[in-house]
């Protein structure tokens, strides 16, 4: 299996501290636009923080990338951390590697409920079979899956209700597309199922796989819509199978917002231009601004600021949800092209004195549309 690394984005800046060396091995296969939001997010935050960040394509592979971490390992000069996506039939295996070479690491996972692996390959929780796992950091998709369900079934309502001039809430039938069976798009599904068994009026008609693509998307919503005799919300695991579906709507006549709401995921440019035409209903996104919230953490953690403690070593973000009343707002966080540099310093315990940590979108804008890039608020 080749070994090279493929892409590798050195960031030297003079620190304001002790310089971290940090590298963090992305699970790209190919730099899609959403890739290209994580990078450009991470290395402004490497940049601000004053991290010697390398970026390193691990190519959605576990062997792949179990390669790359035994070859960082025999290093000479070996980093101070390592953040990677950890994948449970490898994790044991790579943690022991970097155990053994002393190299702190974090890994974006969720092994908490991890039950399906034999006892003797299971890592426990960070810092107790391996203590130089500090954390395992985390996006909730359970939780954002859950939010963007809850916000199409309460656009649904709203309209409905207004448009038939209704006194209760209308019935609905509910469809999720799933993205296939990896964890993220299972916790998804467990997201939009809770939230149906919420809501009495919603009836969730089926969870089916569309492997994320649009034309799957599209012909599964169009054969299941005859099948349920009508659909009112859509939920969808990707943005792209979410657009997928509004084509297929639009092909039966449908109107979006109207005879249909349509939601997915990821802030993805085509979708979010729909919901400024008022086309898809809502976007559940701001993902690729997780690596940067972890370098934050870590970057407290070396300076003894905020440290990742064995009592609190799991991290989790959440997903914002973005829909006709909030684009506005939020649209100059979107298109990472055209942001302002972003003083993550700002965030950092280390710098502001903080007790607690402020990730939310509506900090990120304050920092975003404030004309003193030195200040922080």
């Amino acid at each position: 299996m080749k070994k090279a690394l493929l892409l590798t984005i050195f960031i030297m800046f003079s620190a304001k501290s002790y310089a971290l060396n940090v590298i963090y091995l992305s699970q790209t296969i190919n730099v899609t636009p959403y890739w290209h939001k994580v990078y450009s997010i991470t290395e402004m935050a490497a940049k601000s923080l004053g991290i010697n960040l390398t970026i390193t394509e691990g190519l959605g592979h576990r062997i792949y990338q179990m390669d790359l971490i035994i070859d960082l390992s025999k290093m000479e000069k070996k980093p101070d951390l390592i953040i990677f996506h950890a994948y449970p039939l490898t994790s044991l295996r790579t943690f022991t590697v970097l155990e053994d070479a002393k190299i702190p690491f974090v890994t974006i996972s969720d092994f908490e409920n991890n039950t399906t692996l034999p006892i003797d390959r299971q890592v426990d929780k960070p810092q107790v079979k391996f203590k130089f796992w500090l954390a395992e950091h985390a996006i909730d998709d359970n939780h954002g899956a859950y939010l963007l369900a809850k916000n199409l079934i309460r656009q649904a309502e709203e309209k409905l209700i207004d448009q038939n001039n209704l006194v209760n809430k209308p019935k609905l039938k509910m469809l999720a597309l799933s993205g296939d069976f990896i964890h993220e798009s299972v916790e998804r599904s467990k997201g939009v199922l809770k939230s149906a068994k919420q809501n009495d009026n919603v009836i969730l008609v089926q969870d089916i796989n569309a492997n994320w693509a649009f034309e799957n998307a599209k012909n599964k919503f169009k054969a299941l819509y005859y099948r349920h005799e009508g659909i009112d919300v859509v939920w969808a695991s990707s943005d792209l199978m979410a657009l997928g579906v509004l084509k297929g709507a639009t092909e039966l006549g449908l109107t979006p917002n109207k005879d249909i709401f349509i939601g997915g995921f990821d802030w993805d440019k085509e979708a979010i231009k729909n919901i400024e035409q008022q086309k898809l209903s809502a976007s559940a996104g701001g993902q690729f601004y997780n690596i940067a919230w972890l370098l934050v953490r870590v970057y407290d953690h070396f300076n003894n600021q905020s440290s990742f403690s064995k009592s609190a070593a799991k991290v989790a973000t959440d997903y914002t949800i973005i829909d006709q009343n909030n684009l506005a707002k939020y649209e100059k966080l979107i298109d990472v092209d055209k942001l302002a540099e972003i003083d993550f310093s700002c965030f950092s315990k280390a710098y502001t004195k903080e007790s607690s940590y402020d990730f939310s979108l509506d900090k990120l804008l304050k920092q975003v549309e404030q004309p003193n890039q030195k200040k922080c608020i």
